[in-house]
């Protein structure tokens, strides 16, 4: 078994098992965007499932690549541009498997990182390092569930800074505030820079 199918997240979505998808855009996404730190840019959405976020980006002028394993959210992703006439890359692939045909400026990773077992996410940071620009930025959601188990998993924000850590990436030197996202669950946004 690959190492993104730790989870089948084709049966999740077709039983309707996800169980914190958001149904409009993340607030934390919105405060990016309309600062300016977020900016038109080649981006990555990876494991994109059915958010809408790939579709903000991709209308709002940036080159969007979205990547999820999953055939339903693939679908559902191309539906909506085709929808809306609006112009991105959506590829399905594992993304342990996966590599782009050149470097992003921006990686935004909204449920990515918590969808996967711990066990799995010091080579997902290894490869989001491998697909990211030098001085990229690093757009991450970090799901905070206080809870054991998942998915989501809790992503302990001090675990997120040794994995994340000094040379290789810049945190900031102060986080903003948490994001509620029920069921008794936040999200920590959290910018990253790549050395």
């Amino acid at each position: 078994m690959s190492e993104t199918k730790a989870v089948d997240w084709e049966s999740r979505y077709r039983d309707g098992t996800i169980g914190w998808e958001r149904h409009g855009l993340n607030p934390a996404f919105l405060a990016w965007r309309e600062s300016g730190e977020l900016a038109p840019c080649r981006s990555l959405v990876p494991g994109g499932g059915r958010s809408l976020e790939p579709l903000a980006l991709a209308d709002a002028g940036f080159d969007v690549t979205v990547v999820d394993a999953a055939p339903s959210a693939v679908a559902i992703q191309q539906a909506r541009l085709e929808r809306l006439k609006v112009q991105a890359r959506i590829e399905q692939a594992d993304l342990f498997a996966w590599d782009p045909d050149r470097l992003f400026d921006a990686i935004y990773d909204q449920t990515c990182l918590c969808a996967l077992p711990p066990a799995l996410w010091p080579n997902y940071a290894r490869r989001l390092y491998r697909w990211l620009r030098p001085g990229g930025a690093l757009f991450m959601l970090v799901m905070q569930t206080d809870g054991v188990g998942g998915p989501p998993f809790h992503c302990d924000i001090d675990a997120m800074r040794r994995l994340f850590a000094a040379p290789a990436w810049t945190w900031p030197d102060a986080l903003p505030d948490r994001v509620e996202h029920a069921p008794a669950r936040s999200e920590q946004p959290a910018v990253l820079w790549r050395a």
